[in-house]
């Protein structure tokens, strides 16, 4: 009964990346459809529908965390498993040869790279939204639908003229009387419009204005194709916001892969190849940088890294919460395995940091990267993978990765639970018509949950690499 009340838990917290994948296309559909379709009463339900969806996801992961997070039993069960590993591994190593097959980091890839693209969207999302008009002005509305048409006027009546001075020009606005012609009676019916021009406007001057020919006593809106044609055919915003919001959205999207590749590469480095090369060693403790360009290209001032003592010298291995990792790995033997074709000349398109994995003996394996011109000075030493295969007792090895990342459902706690209700209600708020004072204020509250989320989503896996780490060395104890 225990074991069958263990694994609904278990997979209760597999449940969980479901309900994150079907809440993230939730979030991408919300600026799509705000952006794209044109019906906009369509848009809204299908907009709330969308929320909604991503309303009862956040709702979902909080069930299943709870689900999953019993007391003392998803947690220890998951250090059982780890304490059972190393102990058969202890048994079974060879250290002769380093494993081919490694457990994979695509995971971390995936899991990085959903987030990001994720809180990117969610953020333009809400430039868009903040910026765009839920749906036709009242009168447009009245005019579209009674059939609307663009035509050139002369102006009978120009009062209220005044000069508008902005950086790049300065332009008019006038209350201008305009005779709107009834196209079954022939008769003209006086409207008032405010007119904009490049010039000051005189009586005679010719208005461009939108109206209904079958019904000119709906009145009339001063405009032409370009500056009333993207509020007629429905859209949000006209094309040339459309596209810069997408292109703006694009630019995160390279910023957030840049980020893959610089923490985890585009590598799964599942499996060791004639590139790889891997390199005896020990870890003995937790470095950190104290300037720029201490660690190499592109490193952080303040990164910390998991220094590995070779037979060459020392290896900077570059981690995420490197000082996270279990205390109890301090001292062990491990094999340092790296793609060496990396930042060598002729080799594969990476400038600053190579794949890399340690596999320590306990058969823990931890996924990294390495400084690719650090990891040019190792390839004279190690073993290469060429026309060799490591003993068999190395490829039976259990090997378990460490991933505190991965148990992100398990601390998915009321904080980030209430952000992400928040964000999605004021999203909710922006698709219907308010005033543009508090489409700003929703817009930014949006955007700073969204904020918020990501980063109690970072601190939160930091929590776990250190419950991780104390459950490691209470295990020792």
């Amino acid at each position: 009964m225990v074991e069958q009340d263990t694994a609904g838990r278990l997979a209760g917290a597999k449940a969980g990346p479901w309900w994150s994948g079907l809440g993230f296309l939730a979030v991408v559909a919300v600026p799509a459809l705000w952006l794209f379709n044109t019906n906009p009463p369509l848009r809204r339900v299908m907009i709330l529908t969308a929320l909604g969806c991503a309303l009862v996801c956040v709702m979902a992961l909080m069930v299943h965390k709870r689900w999953a997070r019993a007391p003392r039993t998803f947690d220890d069960v998951a250090s059982r498993e780890s304490s059972e590993v190393a102990q058969k591994s202890l048994g079974a190593v060879d250290l002769n040869g380093p494993p081919l097959v490694l457990p994979s980091r695509r995971n971390q890839q995936w899991r990085t790279l959903v987030w990001g693209v994720g809180a990117c969207t969610a953020i333009i999302g809400f430039v868009a939204l903040t910026a765009g008009a839920p749906q036709r002005s009242d009168l447009v509305q009245q005019i579209y639908s009674a059939g609307s048409e663009f035509v050139s006027l002369p102006a009978e009546k120009v009062t209220d003229l005044r000069r508008v001075n902005s950086r790049a020009s300065s332009s008019y606005t006038a209350t201008v009387v305009v005779r709107l012609p009834d196209r079954d009676t022939g008769d003209e019916v006086p409207a008032t419009v405010r007119a904009k021009a490049n010039d000051p406007l005189r009586s005679g001057d010719r208005v461009r204005v939108l109206y209904a020919p079958s019904q000119p006593g709906l009145g009339a809106v001063a405009g032409d194709e370009r500056s009333l044609g993207s509020e007629l055919r429905g859209e949000t915003m006209p094309a040339w916001q459309r596209w810069s919001i997408i292109a703006l959205w694009a630019f995160g999207c390279c910023v957030v892969l840049e980020g893959v590749s610089r923490r985890h590469g585009f590598r799964s480095f599942s499996r060791l190849g004639e590139s790889d090369k891997a390199l005896r060693g020990r870890y003995t403790n937790v470095g950190q940088y104290h300037h720029d360009g201490a660690g190499g290209e592109g490193e952080p001032s303040k990164g910390k890294y998991l220094e590995i003592r070779t037979e060459i010298g020392y290896a900077h291995f570059l981690t995420r919460d490197a000082d996270k990792v279990p205390q109890d790995f301090q001292g062990q033997q491990l094999w340092l395995c790296w793609d060496a074709n990396r930042g060598t000349q002729d080799g594969r398109f990476s400038p600053r940091r190579t794949p890399a994995a340690l596999v320590f003996d306990s058969g823990m394996v931890i996924h990294g990267m390495l400084n690719a011109t650090k990891a040019v000075a190792l390839t004279g030493a190690g073993v290469t993978f060429h026309g060799s295969e490591p003993p068999k007792a190395a490829e039976e090895r259990p090997l378990r990765l460490w991933d505190p990342g991965a148990k992100w459902l398990g601390h998915f706690g009321p904080m980030m639970s209430g952000l992400c209700v928040t964000a999605i209600a004021c999203a909710v708020c922006l698709v219907f018509d308010i005033d543009g004072g508090w489409r700003w204020a929703f817009g930014i509250a949006g955007v700073l949950s969204v904020i918020g989320v990501v980063g109690a989503y970072l601190n939160l896996i930091s929590e776990s690499g250190a419950t991780a780490s104390g459950q490691s060395a209470a295990r020792q104890h």
